[in-house]
């Protein structure tokens, strides 16, 4: 039998909706001089990745996609003049992976950044009122008419806020991924994989704004304060099972034969007749596997000493084997297709192998309902922001049913969290720190994980050294919810295909009164010697069936969704992020399949980009009782811009990144089982205002289990402000498996509403003749991805 390589088994875990990607760089500097953005700091931490079981769910990446194009539903915001300088402008075209085998991962050298938003976007500069005076607003185009302040706790009375003075900013948080604030209203996101080798991957993500409402006042100890409260309900797939099958098919020839045997005689009871003396037993096609040609079974035709009629006495006493006559059926029929093999000619050649790999997909329904409640408070010298999340979640056909709507009862019930400030001071000037939202928004929440209870505080300077750079923040935050766990068996199983009908080789036998027959039944014996008017037949016919055997490997995977609690924390400047965190993800049943009944973890990382173009992250997390989703790794990258030249849009970015993966590999039937992979690589991108060339290297063999050496190049080109097409090439690649080329094409539909359309095209190929030898063959593949999201 012939195993596939567990390196065709190149596939994560598919747990929510994301986007199965390849990341390519598409690095365009819109100023050389400007103020740097803050890189996403873990680009390959906890992220599944359905294209990957080296197989690689876990470095993952975002497509170009309608997610990209902006915020969800919020309308553009028009900034002071005051603003600083642009900032540098990364962005990034991701072209899909097939789910057919070990991702192509080009990891972001400069990942999505956190946005920079101006000092002063949420109130305007202003000054606290004394009592009894005109309070702040948050916009200098539409004032608030203030209330009279009858409630003595109040300057100024609680007055609900017009939305369209609210800047979005300021009400944004993210809740399962998606991106929602107070303008957002219905979002749409749906879209479909297909391959040659693979069922149709159907993916939708449905989630609306049902309610919100922003309340600002001034309390009698001169605190502004604003309450912000949003609604929203959603609903999306994701995958509950999956399977990652490897085919190798080899030619054989198979030997088979056909025995055929009646005894007949009279009947010990009633010499006038004729019985027969063996049960009638018959193995026939019916009752033969057509798959692996073996039986399944035996059909009974008569009994031990039942009386033949004379038809069929008349019948069995022709030439050849004769069971009966008008329906009945005596003797013993047995077909056996299989019951070895011929081996081939002295000298022939070896045979051709053919391998194969093929995925499937089953999907299912979770919904959910969203409470955010955010206390913005402020004294003119320092501002904080409660923000408390409470959601209800239900997995269609999940198995922790019980333990899950605990925990979603237990959302519900536990405490807002809201922070205390100092009493404000009278003429004290009112300055909103945007890095206070910033740091709320930078937590490392789990990813593909959903929200139950979110619940934290943050603090933030209103002023600092230079009064055009927003001082630094901080967040703290406690996360619970629902994360999802894999479990997986190894199947080993087999099929034959006939290619030719069979040839018989030999046959032979007779029949008369006699012939000599032993007949041992139930320990009861005896000889048709001892027969009156015995009568035998005895025949053998041996057969040659040429087939291919097919051998197939098979992962199963089946995901569910387990309790989850994490305490994570932020601290942001403009140019730099440090982000901690530690939590658990819990096993209620503790069953012995699960890896582990308690997956602890600790994990930090910071960032930093100098306004020179320099731009680097490192981090790491460890992972108590790890697996292919959730292990251990260290990381770090860096990245240089050059300009080329006056114009800014013109540079060279050249960089550097490595994952290391140190533990997660799990072993089913004695094969290692990973989904994701170590590597290095650099590279460089050069940016010609609207088009980009770049080329990535990865280099094999320096950390353990790393992916092989690979070069790749791609070119990117922003044809309008709306229309982005891009692709690549690998030039060079020493892994089993390769992502040769591909391209994509983004349109945005609706900028204003962050509506856009995804189409993208990926080929793929393994290589089996590096594990199966010369005579196998070269697996290709091609997956098509579409996706949509509009904002009604």
């Amino acid at each position: 039998m012939y195993s596939p390589s567990l390196a065709y088994f190149k596939t994560k875990s598919k747990l929510a909706y994301s986007g199965m990607a390849i990341a390519v760089w598409y690095l365009t500097i819109a100023s050389s001089n400007a103020n740097a953005q803050i890189p996403d700091p873990e680009p390959h931490l906890n992220r599944l990745d359905p294209n990957t079981l080296v197989t690689p769910r876990l470095a993952s990446s975002t497509k170009s996609s309608p997610d990209d194009a902006g915020e969800d539903g919020a309308e553009s915001v028009e900034h002071p003049a005051t603003d600083p300088p642009a900032p540098i402008q990364v962005a990034q075209v991701t072209l899909p992976l097939p789910t057919l085998l070990a991702p192509l991962i080009l990891p972001n050298l400069i990942p999505p950044s956190i946005p920079i938003v101006p000092i002063n976007s949420v109130l305007t500069p202003d000054l606290l009122p004394p009592p009894n005076n005109t309070p702040a607003v948050p916009s200098p185009n539409v004032p608030v008419a203030p209330q009279p302040a009858k409630d003595p706790r109040f300057i100024i009375a609680p007055q609900v806020l017009d939305p369209k003075i609210v800047d979005p900013f300021s009400t944004q948080f993210v809740l399962n991924g998606n991106k929602v604030s107070h303008f957002t209203s219905t979002v749409a996101i749906a879209g479909f994989e297909a391959g040659n080798f693979r069922n149709t991957d159907l993916n939708f993500d449905v989630y609306k704004l049902i309610g919100a409402r922003s309340i600002q006042s001034v309390t009698a100890d001169r605190v502004v304060r604003v309450n912000t409260q949003l609604e929203t309900v959603g609903i999306r797939n994701v995958v509950q099972n999956q399977d990652i099958a490897v085919s190798v098919a080899k030619p054989q020839t198979l030997l088979g034969f056909r025995q055929q045997i009646s005894l007949d005689a009279n009947c010990l009871n009633n010499p006038g007749q004729i019985c027969t003396y063996l049960p009638g037993i018959k193995i026939d096609d019916p009752v033969i596997d057509p798959r692996k040609l073996q039986p399944t079974g035996a059909r009974i035709t008569s009994q031990f000493g039942d009386v033949i009629s004379p038809a069929s006495v008349a019948a069995i006493r022709e030439p050849g084997f004769q069971g009966g006559a008008n329906g009945q059926e005596f003797g013993i029929d047995i077909t056996v297709p299989a019951v070895g093999l011929v081996p081939p000619p002295e000298g022939s050649p070896p045979p051709v192998l053919t391998g194969e790999r093929q995925e499937t997909f089953k999907n299912n329904v979770a919904v959910n309902y969203a409470r955010l409640n955010q206390s913005f408070a402020t004294n003119g010298v320092e501002s904080t922001v409660g923000r408390t999340i409470r959601a209800l979640n239900y997995v269609n056909g999940d198995r922790n049913q019980l333990a899950n709507g605990i925990v979603n009862a237990l959302g519900q019930v536990l405490p807002d969290f809201q922070p205390s400030i100092a009493p404000g001071k009278p003429g004290a000037r009112i300055v909103v720190n945007p890095n206070l939202y910033r740091a709320a928004n930078a937590l490392r929440i789990p990813d593909n994980s959903l929200t139950v209870y979110q619940a934290g505080t943050g603090y933030a300077p209103s002023f600092g050294s230079d009064p055009r750079v927003p001082p630094g923040a901080n967040h703290q935050a406690i996360w619970v919810g629902m994360s999802p766990v894999v479990e997986r068996e190894f199947l080993r199983d087999y099929r034959y295909i006939t290619l030719r009908e069979p040839r018989i080789v030999a046959s032979g036998g007779g029949e008369g009164g006699g012939v000599p027959i032993d007949v041992n039944l139930n320990g009861f014996g005896f000889n048709s010697g001892g027969l009156q008017n015995a009568y035998g037949q005895g025949y053998v016919t041996v057969f040659n069936r040429d087939v291919s055997r097919v051998d197939t490997d098979t992962i199963r995977q089946r995901t569910d969704y387990y309790p989850h609690i994490s305490l994570t924390g932020t601290t942001l400047t403009e140019n730099t992020l440090w982000r901690y965190y530690t939590g658990a993800i819990v096993n209620p049943g503790f069953d012995a399949k699960t890896t582990s009944n308690i997956k602890a973890y600790v994990g930090s990382d910071y960032s930093s980009v100098n306004p020179r173009g320099l731009s680097y992250s490192i981090g790491g997390v460890g992972y108590l009782n790890p697996d292919p989703e959730y292990y251990t790794q260290l990381f770090a990258n860096a990245t240089q811009s050059i300009g080329l030249g006056n114009n800014p849009r013109n540079n060279l970015v050249i960089g550097f990144n490595a994952n290391y993966i140190i533990d997660g590999a799990i072993t089913l039937q004695s094969l290692p089982i990973r989904t994701t992979q170590s590597f290095i690589n650099a590279g460089l991108a050069f940016n010609f205002g609207d088009i980009s060339i770049g080329g990535t290297q990865f280099f094999g063999n320096v950390l353990p289990e790393s992916i092989d050496r690979k070069t790749v190049f791609n070119l990117n080109w922003k044809v309008t402000d709306r229309l982005k097409i891009g692709g690549f090439f690998t030039a060079f690649d020493n892994n089993i498996s390769t992502n040769p080329f591909g391209a994509n094409i983004s349109y945005d539909l609706d900028p204003n509403s962050n509506s856009a359309i995804y189409l993208g095209w990926n080929a793929a190929e393994i290589d089996f003749r590096r594990t199966l030898g010369p005579t196998s063959n070269v697996y290709k593949d091609n997956t098509v991805s579409v996706s949509i999201k509009y904002g009604f």
